[in-house]
């Protein structure tokens, strides 16, 4: 098996759940930096929720939680489960942050609504490889109790 960069070996084929993940991280990052970025009038729907730091570190959580579950299907043992579950609440992550800003009360549609979409979408496809995944290798293991018998 190949070591060192994460998209080498299984993880081939996982390049849009590390890019999500790490995209995740960056945005947690930016909270938990000094500076109130839920000052800006963009963010009044995310403060409405809960204060800046909670959102960072809960944020950062998920793309933790998320990257050790992707290095641990991709490098130690396949488990798809893991990655299902990750992608689905990343899917959601990116649909309320999508949803909280399209609610900054100006009209039209901002950046972040475009990008955090399309992540959703991602992230959405993702969860349902995961299961495709899991399904192969369901199938596997089955062929390979029948050939032990």
């Amino acid at each position: 098996m190949n070591r060192g960069l994460p998209f080498q070996g299984y993880h081939q084929r996982r390049e849009a759940e590390w890019v999500a993940a790490l995209v995740l991280a960056g945005v947690a990052l930016a909270l938990l930096l000094p500076g109130a970025t839920f000052s800006r009038p963009t963010f009044d729907a995310f403060s409405a929720i809960a204060p800046e730091g909670t959102w960072g570190a809960s944020l950062l959580g998920v793309a933790v939680v998320r990257m050790l579950g992707l290095w641990a299907n991709g490098d130690k043992r396949h488990s798809p489960s893991i990655r299902f579950v990750t992608a689905a609440v990343g899917a959601c992550v990116w649909t309320g942050l999508a949803w909280l800003l399209a609610r900054d009360g100006y009209p039209g549609w901002n950046t972040g609504v475009g990008a955090y979409g399309v992540l959703a979408l991602v992230d959405a496809y993702c969860a349902v490889r995961a299961i495709w995944d899991q399904g192969t290798n369901d199938a596997r293991a089955a062929i390979v109790r029948r050939a032990a018998r």
